[in-house]
């Protein structure tokens, strides 16, 4: 979900923030409804990324446009996270078709950012079919889990065969930790050891014989 600018007084925060009455002001003095501030963002993304469908629907009555694309081309439809919202602004002319800067649509952007309902509804209308390489990732993290808990029930002697070559991974990855500089956190470190053991983990699941 995208941010609003962060001045207080105007249009986009006014429409991140569901202030229908303060966006309504805002419009009625004079501020224009499809303006993008530095970073190309608009009233229109703002009130659909944060699910304002009131907002939205007075911006479009107001001038709004709903195909209006922000400085890497994405349209509203683009941060959209609920498959309801994302239905009305296919109602209202929303362009499910569109590629933004990247060639990505609106359906492959919901699918990467995990937005399912709204990713099937688009795809749906488009035609697409879309990669499910989370779903992959998350099935071999599932098998190296099973992996280890299958390992810390197995003999000593199995056991101690495996750690020298985890602790040897640790001390290289550390060794080449303090090298770059170090990290910034714990949880970053947590990261690096945990992704080095799951692909050492990963390793020795493909290099074990078929029964």
């Amino acid at each position: 979900m995208k941010s609003a600018s962060s001045n207080d007084n105007n249009l986009w925060v006014a429409a991140g923030d569901g202030q229908l009455q303060r966006v309504k002001e805002l419009v009625e003095g004079g501020a224009q409804v499809n303006e993008r501030d530095e970073f190309g963002y608009t009233a229109l993304h703002a009130a659909v990324s944060y699910n304002h469908k009131d907002v939205l629907e007075y911006l479009l009555e107001h001038g709004g446009d709903i195909n209006i694309e922000d400085f890497d081309k994405d349209t509203p439809l683009y941060v959209c996270e609920h498959a309801d919202l994302a239905q009305f602004l296919v109602d209202h002319g929303a362009n499910v078709h569109h590629k933004n800067s990247e060639g990505v649509s609106p359906a492959q952007t919901a699918n990467e950012e995990g937005w399912d309902d709204v990713a099937k509804l688009l795809a749906a209308l488009t035609g697409e079919t879309l990669e499910k390489a989370s779903d992959d990732d998350d099935d071999e993290n599932d098998k190296a889990l099973t992996y280890l808990q299958n390992d810390d029930n197995s003999d000593a002697d199995d056991d101690m065969t495996l750690r020298p070559e985890f602790a040897q991974q640790v001390e290289q990855v550390m060794h080449k930790i303090q090298q770059d500089g170090g990290v910034q956190d714990e949880e970053e470190l947590r990261q690096v050891v945990t992704n080095m053991v799951l692909q050492q983990v990963k390793q020795s699941i493909g290099d074990t014989p078929s029964s």
